[in-house]
């Protein structure tokens, strides 16, 4: 019974995160608050609770539908319109991000697992999904991806003004 009830407060948090995140409309903000809102709860509360059994496999067939309702006809006709740069990024994005993770396994730094999930590219919420069925430090990955998406975030204007300038496409 304890369970639902952390699994519910959670949600309530994570709910309340996530409605401010809609209404800020930055990329990822509903993720980013949801996730933010739930660690100030567990800070404030603190709690070393997390889901955990049958609601695991819930949070992922709820996720693995969120990302499989994503797909639709356009998305097949543009990989098959532009493989090669989706490709070759792809390659070159997991080849330094399995480098860096050698690294940081050889040091000692993180465990494989932890290591090559965090440094992989990809959609945050897939990742963690995807480590909640291996022996991962998710608190470890969500950092590191959740670092990334607020980098991203905040330097992506500077990123488009400078191709912009470096491709003469801009002013």
């Amino acid at each position: 019974m304890q369970n639902i009830a952390n699994l519910s407060f959670y949600l309530l948090v994570g709910t309340v995160g996530g409605l401010i995140g809609f209404k800020l409309r930055f990329p990822g903000s509903v993720l980013i608050c949801a996730t933010v809102l739930v660690i100030i709860a567990k800070m404030i509360t603190q709690s070393s609770w997390s889901a955990h059994g049958s609601f695991q496999v819930g949070i992922q067939i709820l996720l693995g539908v969120l990302i499989g309702t994503r797909y639709n006809p356009e998305i097949g006709k543009m990989i098959s319109q532009m493989a090669m740069p989706i490709i070759t990024s792809t390659i070159v994005l997991v080849a330094v991000g399995l480098a860096f993770s050698i690294i940081l396994a050889r040091l000692g730094i993180l465990d494989v697992p932890t290591a090559y999930l965090s440094t992989s590219p990809g959609a945050m919420s897939a990742l963690i999904t995807l480590s909640l069925g291996t022996d991962t430090q998710t608190t470890v990955l969500a950092a590191f991806h959740f670092f990334r998406v607020i980098f991203i975030i905040l330097t992506a204007p500077l990123a488009f003004q400078l191709v912009n300038y470096l491709t003469g496409k801009g002013p």
